[in-house]
């Protein structure tokens, strides 16, 4: 019999590709998502160091340069919160291109695997036969 060859093995090979292409663009997608994730919190913690620094503070330009910078920072954080909201937007569409991607590999996977199962069911059947055709022909020839 024929060695087992599947039909769409190109477009699994191609869906394959297409599937790690999109896991890569989410991964980059997360990461980003992470970056700033990571901002937000060096702003929290450079809130948190500053309040510390003018808490006992009496002088009024200390307090005064504080304030400003919380202005600033809270200018950076609603930003941030924008860019991460987008961040998460881009991340959900990119986490659900990487599914379908996924999916239709998988599919034409289990289509694979149903195939070769057939042939190999099919390899199997004709190897019985070939065997009953050899013991019928010999048990036919030692009755002659």
């Amino acid at each position: 019999m024929k060695k087992f060859s599947f039909e769409l093995e190109q477009i699994l090979k191609l869906r394959q590709f297409q599937q790690e292409q999109a896991q890569i663009e989410l991964g980059k997608a997360v990461s980003e998502e992470a970056r700033i994730q990571d901002g937000l919190n060096t702003l929290a913690l450079q809130h948190s160091q500053v309040k510390k620094e003018i808490s006992g503070s009496k002088d009024f330009f200390s307090i005064s340069q504080g304030q400003k910078y919380f202005s600033f920072l809270k200018l950076q954080e609603e930003r941030l919160l924008e860019d991460l909201a987008n961040a998460k937007i881009v991340t959900e569409s990119k986490r659900q291109l990487f599914k379908e991607a996924l999916q239709k590999t998988e599919s034409l996977k289990k289509l694979k695997e149903q195939k070769l199962k057939e042939h190999r069911q099919l390899e199997e059947k004709e190897d019985d036969d070939n065997v009953d055709d050899i013991v019928t022909s010999s048990y036919g020839t030692e009755k002659e």
